[in-house]
């Protein structure tokens, strides 16, 4: 009676997910959240007649994710402080039914609204194939422009979302987790519109990161100095390279875009390094023989660097680049004149600067 009576306080900030598995799975399931790029393991638990059941402490909704053991046994979903239910199947597991979390049902409808966007794009990319196929350019240029139409109308959906819904965390994830499409300029009004009762939240919080980096950043500021191995293993400093207009390109051997990307770099360093231009790559990869594997086979011949933390790569955290090919443009005195900078932009930029 007494233990009845208890006057202990509710714990305000415990998710219970109670999970059912469908088919053939006797094993252990896990519950991670992402921090800094690192998966997170908070809880695990054995299924038991296909039930499990997983906890977790969170004072703000948040992306988790549950996974069982097996290749792509894995699904996200909003976890808040209730009591949620996870149903799922073996075959079929990341396509889970989540009920009990309103941040879940704010994310689905999100979602239903991202998928018109991610409709027209795969109706564009079926023209532009069959474009491609029948060598038709002037409708792959009118496609083009389309394409581009529609990545202008996405974009402004999240940040409108964003500030239409300054309470909702949900919202703040949705531009975190896009923020790579947006510059100082379009996040900080979103930032600065967040109410006060989520900016403790995990997704403001890194946004409000991100825009301290980007402004550190901006055309208009000096470079931050770093120094990073090169392919023998020796430092190189940054500003070592000034003197010269210097493109800081981050890329890596992994990275299609990129790749795709680097013959027309190397038309921009043959046309203007004799006229005062150079050229530093940053690259995210982690393997040393596939990085020089493919600065040899694109035959980028100018000054390279590496700590080989793929993501995690120290320049890039410096200069907040979470997307790659990403490029910033120095003065010979090293201060940011433009950033990310391809195609006929770079030649453009450069004719400007140097012819």
């Amino acid at each position: 009676m007494l233990a009845a009576c208890s006057n202990q306080p509710e714990d305000k900030t415990l998710m219970t997910l109670n999970g059912t598995i469908d088919g053939d799975y006797n094993g252990m399931a896990y519950l991670y959240k992402r921090a800094n790029g690192d998966w997170i393991k908070l809880d695990s638990a054995l299924v038991e007649n296909n039930a499990f059941v997983l906890t977790g402490h969170l004072e703000f909704p948040e992306m988790y994710y549950v996974s069982i053991d097996g290749e792509n046994k894995f699904a996200g979903f909003f976890a808040e402080p209730s009591e949620i239910t996870f149903k799922t199947t073996v075959d079929d597991f990341r396509n889970a039914e989540i009920t009990g979390s309103t941040a879940q049902v704010e994310y689905n409808e999100y979602n239903e609204k991202m998928q018109l966007f991610n409709d027209m794009y795969s109706d564009l990319n079926r023209q532009y194939k069959e474009a491609k196929e029948a060598g038709d350019e002037e409708k792959m240029s009118e496609l083009d422009k389309e394409f581009e139409s529609v990545d202008v109308q996405m974009k402004q959906f999240i940040l409108d979302n964003a500030l239409s819904n300054n309470k909702s965390v949900v919202a703040a994830y949705a531009v975190s987790r896009n923020s790579y499409y947006f510059d100082e300029n379009d996040l900080e009004p979103v930032v600065e519109n967040f109410d006060p009762s989520i900016r403790e939240s995990t997704y403001v919080k890194s946004l409000e990161d991100r825009v301290a980096v980007l402004k550190s950043v901006a055309i208009g500021q000096p470079a931050i100095d770093f120094t990073m191995d090169n392919m023998e293993g020796e430092p190189v400093t940054l500003s070592s390279l000034y003197g010269k207009y210097l493109l800081v390109d981050f890329w890596a051997s992994w990275c299609g875009p990129c790749r795709r990307e680097n013959p027309n770099v190397v038309a921009a360093y043959q046309e203007y390094k004799d006229k005062g231009f150079d050229i530093l790559g940053v690259s995210f990869d982690r393997s040393k023989d596939k990085w020089m594997e493919a600065v040899k086979t694109d035959n980028l011949i100018w000054h390279h660097v590496s700590d080989l933390k793929y993501w995690g790569n120290k320049a890039g955290k410096l200069y907040g680049i979470n997307s790659i090919p990403s490029n910033i443009l120095l003065n010979p005195d090293g201060t940011i004149i433009a950033k990310n900078l391809r195609g006929e932009d770079l030649h453009n930029k450069l004719e400007e600067l140097l012819d």
